[in-house]
């Protein structure tokens, strides 16, 4: 597995950084241009006040899923909800740990050796480093990454990992019975009774099983279940890190120049 993780990584990670890159052409165009929302027309009766940035924000994130999900489909509105605190969680904490590496390596600084269980040694492999990225909340690359404060980031990710156990369970069910993009429960009184069927999408359910065995495999990685388990671990990551640019999972990306643009039209309440 070492050895597929050395040939498969940097091929991995080069057609990630040209599919992003070709993806965000036009998300580069649209930063360059000046956009500024109309709002609401002067001749609107009673003129609405002007949102506050928290406000548009909290109406922009969580909006949606309080006026609309979780009355039409609350099991994916409970696991969106879930799987999402878990998974932001965890990309910050692969983030931050990848730059903790990335400043090792540029300062010529020893890091762990995963597979020989050594806590300083200067193997810069591509199987090595993913294994510290992905594997962050083993004691050993915890202490390395984080110091002192090693307990405490385990601690918190252990949460992370519960609510993205519990949220994929809710996602992956409501791909398993065709619930995605369903209604199932009423909506309003005006709505009762209505339904429309849904569908399951091949690339939600293959990101969401990729998904499904990567919460499984840092289990027993975090729990030492299977010796060497946190290479796979990182080989799913990487997986993943491939699918990126063409699957929905770009959304991860675009989220925030499309929530950037969505508060500031809520704020100027050109979304009523």
């Amino acid at each position: 597995m070492i050895d597929l993780l050395n040939i498969i990584a940097p091929v991995a990670l080069t057609i990630f950084v040209v599919g992003v890159g070709l993806r965000l052409g036009r998300f580069g165009v649209a930063l360059l241009t000046k956009r500024h929302p109309r709002g609401v027309s002067p001749t609107f009766v009673p003129m609405p006040r002007r949102m506050g940035v928290l406000a548009a924000l909290n109406a922009v994130l969580f909006g949606p899923f309080k006026h609309f999900y979780r009355r039409s489909n609350p099991t994916w509105g409970r696991g969106y909800l879930l799987y999402h605190v878990a998974i932001i969680t965890e990309v910050i904490g692969y983030s931050i740990s990848a730059l903790i590496v990335f400043a090792a390596i540029v300062l010529g600084r020893p890091v762990p050796d995963v597979s020989l269980h050594l806590e300083e040694s200067f193997n810069y492999s591509p199987a090595n480093l993913l294994a510290i990225i992905f594997g962050n909340g083993e004691m050993l690359q915890a202490r390395f990454l984080f110091g002192d404060a090693a307990p405490i980031f385990i601690g918190i990710t252990w949460v992370a990992v519960g609510f993205a156990v519990l949220g994929n369970l809710h996602l992956m069910t409501v791909l398993l019975r065709r619930w995605s993009g369903a209604v199932v429960g009423d909506i309003d009184h005006a709505a009762k009774g209505i339904r429309t069927p849904g569908r399951r999408p091949w690339d939600r359910m293959l990101v969401r099983t990729i998904i499904f065995f990567i919460i499984w495999t840092e289990l027993l990685a975090r729990l030492h279940i299977v010796p060497g388990i946190v290479y796979f671990h990182a080989l799913l990551g990487l997986a993943l890190f491939v699918l990126l640019p063409f699957t929905y999972l770009f959304h991860m990306v675009y989220n925030f120049l499309a929530v950037f643009y969505a508060v500031r039209r809520r704020m100027a309440r050109t979304i009523a």
